[in-house]
């Protein structure tokens, strides 16, 4: 028992000739059969037709791979010869997949069982492993292979093969061959710009030659580091029963500083448009506190079972999607929850990876977004990233490299974005503040509760 492989000295052709080499009884089962094939095994079969040997072949048809011109070269040396006995599977059952040359002589079997079909790659230059064997005809696995081909032949999974069959699996396949052209031309067009390692390492060389990009993820890093203790003082915030006028003017100001590029704001979060939304959450103080508070805790906990806990809270929160609660989450454990947006499922559409385009808390699921988390901390690997933070400014750069010219995008953009909608009162407090944020809190005074 050997291992065969197709290389020089060694391929499925020769192996294949081995097998049926003084062979008087030939049995062979392949899925696809295509007309270089044909003749090759055309060839030896009917060498050994000549001397007397039998002969059965299963031939499968799934996906119509299998050429009706290879079948015709194959029918005409069974016209000549009664003991070649051909079967066509009538794809009404299971998938027929097996790829098996036996050739059995008196008290020997000799067989090939592996990857390779009856094509010319497939015999010659194809990257395929099969397992050639002889054994006495007594063995076990020559009796296995006996009742595999009895079942074949009693399954009433094929037809034997004659011109009514061939020319009726001729006409669905010229159909089939009409509609696969049409597919690949699609698939070709829609792939065209897509994935391949190529265009990854070459869009990788180009940012870590950018200079500015260089100094811009330096301040994406600190500004994280800033982040944090923005989002702890947040989070903090849900540790008193109730909140006064002051503490409600602490979250909106902290608040502001993550989503807000406008001044005296530092806009901390490096989503450019998350203001449009998010901003909506500076009015529901009591219900985004406990975002935060659950957020920090959430953090701990595996991607699938973190992020679930904060949609659900999302969603009940207007102005906080998948954007904000992934940035708090990243900011708490920047080294296991990913940033995603917009940005992120266009830069990763331009690298060939599907994403959804417009997520949200209700449509993006845990499983989803664990998924996309272990897709971008592999992308994370490639380039050398030190963690979630350094793909996200990888792939905010790349969105921006690829994007049309006129493409409306979400998170990420240049810091020009207007100041965020502010609550009446809130904004007139603090617009004057040039305070980064505010690193302490009131003390809890009695005044109106949460809301």
């Amino acid at each position: 028992m050997r291992l065969i492989q197709n290389k020089a000295s060694d391929d499925h052709r020769t192996a294949v000739a081995h097998v049926l080499e003084g062979a008087e009884q030939i049995s062979i089962a392949v899925a696809f059969l295509k007309e270089g094939g044909a003749r090759i095994i055309g060839l030896l079969l009917e060498a050994r037709l000549k001397q007397g040997a039998k002969i059965e072949a299963f031939l499968g048809t799934d996906f119509y791979i299998t050429e009706p011109k290879a079948l015709a070269h194959l029918l005409a040396i069974k016209k000549r010869f009664g003991a070649f006995e051909m079967f066509l599977a009538n794809g009404k059952t299971a998938t027929f997949h097996p790829k098996s040359y036996v050739g059995r002589s008196e008290g020997q079997v000799r067989c090939l069982i592996g990857s390779a079909n009856l094509t010319t790659g497939a015999l010659t230059t194809n990257d395929e492993i099969s397992i050639l064997a002889t054994v006495n005809s007594d063995e076990q696995l020559s009796s296995d292979l006996k009742v595999t081909f009895a079942d074949f032949r009693e399954s009433g999974s094929f037809q034997e093969l004659d011109d009514l069959v061939l020319g009726q699996y001729a006409s669905r396949h010229k159909d089939a061959e009409r509609l696969r052209r049409k597919l690949e031309k699609e698939l070709e067009d829609n792939f065209a710009a897509q994935f391949d390692l190529r265009r990854l390492n070459g869009f990788l060389r180009q940012y870590r030659a950018d200079k500015t990009e260089r100094s811009a993820l330096a301040k994406r890093r600190t500004d994280r580091d800033k982040a944090l203790k923005v989002q702890q003082l947040i989070a903090d915030l849900g540790n008193a029963p109730r909140i006064s006028k002051e503490m409600r003017s602490v979250f909106a100001e902290n608040l502001s500083n993550l989503i807000s590029s406008r001044e005296p704001y530092q806009h901390l979060w490096h989503s450019g448009d998350i203001h449009r939304r998010g901003s909506a959450a500076l009015d529901h103080p009591k219900k985004t506190i406990t975002l935060f508070a659950a957020g920090r805790k959430a953090a701990k906990l595996a991607p699938e079972r973190g992020y679930e806990q904060m949609r659900q809270l999302a969603l009940g929160i207007p102005g906080v999607g998948v954007n904000m609660i992934t940035e708090i989450l990243c900011t708490f454990a920047p080294k296991r929850y990913a940033v995603f947006n917009g940005n992120t499922s266009g830069a990763l559409a331009a690298i060939g990876i599907g994403a959804p385009r417009s997520p949200t808390v209700a449509t993006l699921s845990a499983e989803r977004y664990t998924q996309l988390c272990a897709t971008i901390d592999a992308l994370r690997r490639r380039i050398g990233g030190a963690d979630f933070t350094d793909a996200d400014a990888f792939l905010n750069w790349l969105y921006f490299k690829t994007k049309p010219s006129k493409r409306a995008h979400e998170g990420g953009a240049p810091k020009t974005s207007p100041c965020v909608s502010r609550p009446r009162q809130v904004v007139r407090q603090h617009r004057a503040s040039n305070r980064p944020f505010r690193q302490s809190l009131p003390s809890p005074k009695a005044g109106s509760p949460f809301e």
